[in-house]
C-alpha cells in the first residue's frame, strides 16, 4: 500500500499560495487608493468650507465697514436685494452694488442682502410691528459649486443697527 507524498502535490500548492498572495496585495492596493481618493476629496470639501466661512465673516466685516461710513450707506439700500461687494483699491473702502461681481478665485459667488427689522410691543425684534429704521437684518451668503455640479452655500445673518446717531 502507497501513501500519497507531500512532495506529488507541492507544486499545485505553489501556484495557489501565489495567487492568494496576489489576490490579497491586489485587494489592499485597492482598498489604499479608495481610502486615499476619499480623503483628497474630504479635504477639498473642508478646505472650500473653510474659505466660504472666511469670505463670510470679511462680508460681515465689509459690511460693517460701511456701515461706518454712514449709516445712510446700509439704509439707503432696496431692502431684500441681491448686492455684491467689491473693494476699491485706491480708496481702501468697500462699497455695495446690484452688478455680480466675478467670483471669488473663480470658484465662489458673495451676495448680501438687507432686509427690514420689526419690533413688537416690547421693542423685541419680531415677525410683525412696527418697522425699525435703526436697524436691518443683513445675510451675507456665500455659494460655491461643487465637483459633481451641486451648489452649496453658507450663510450668516446678523442684524445691524446705526450705532452712530
Amino acid at each position: 500500500m502507497k501513501i500519497f507524498s507531500y512532495k506529488k502535490f507541492k507544486h499545485g500548492f505553489t501556484l495557489i499560495e501565489v495567487l492568494i498572495a496576489c489576490t490579497i496585495i491586489s485587494t489592499s492596493t485597492f482598498a489604499l487608493m479608495s481610502a486615499s481618493t476619499k480623503g483628497i476629496q474630504l479635504s477639498a470639501q473642508a478646505l472650500r468650507q473653510t474659505q466660504a466661512n472666511m469670505l463670510l465673516e470679511e462680508g460681515a466685516e465689509a459690511v460693517k465697514s460701511i456701515r461706518d461710513a454712514s449709516w445712510t450707506n446700509i439704509s439707503g439700500l432696496t431692502l431684500d436685494t441681491n448686492y455684491y461687494l467689491t473693494f476699491n483699491t485706491g480708496t481702501n473702502t468697500w462699497s455695495l452694488g446690484t452688478t455680480a461681481t466675478p467670483s471669488i478665485d473663480s470658484i465662489f459667488t458673495r451676495t448680501v442682502v438687507v432686509s427690514a427689522v420689526n419690533r413688537d410691543a416690547n421693542d423685541d425684534i419680531a415677525v410683525s410691528g412696527t418697522v425699525d429704521t435703526r436697524t436691518k437684518k443683513v445675510t451675507v451668503t456665500t455659494s460655491w459649486t461643487l465637483a459633481d455640479a451641486t451648489t452649496s452655500s453658507k450663510t450668516l445673518a446678523f442684524y445691524m443697527s446705526d450705532i452712530f446717531n
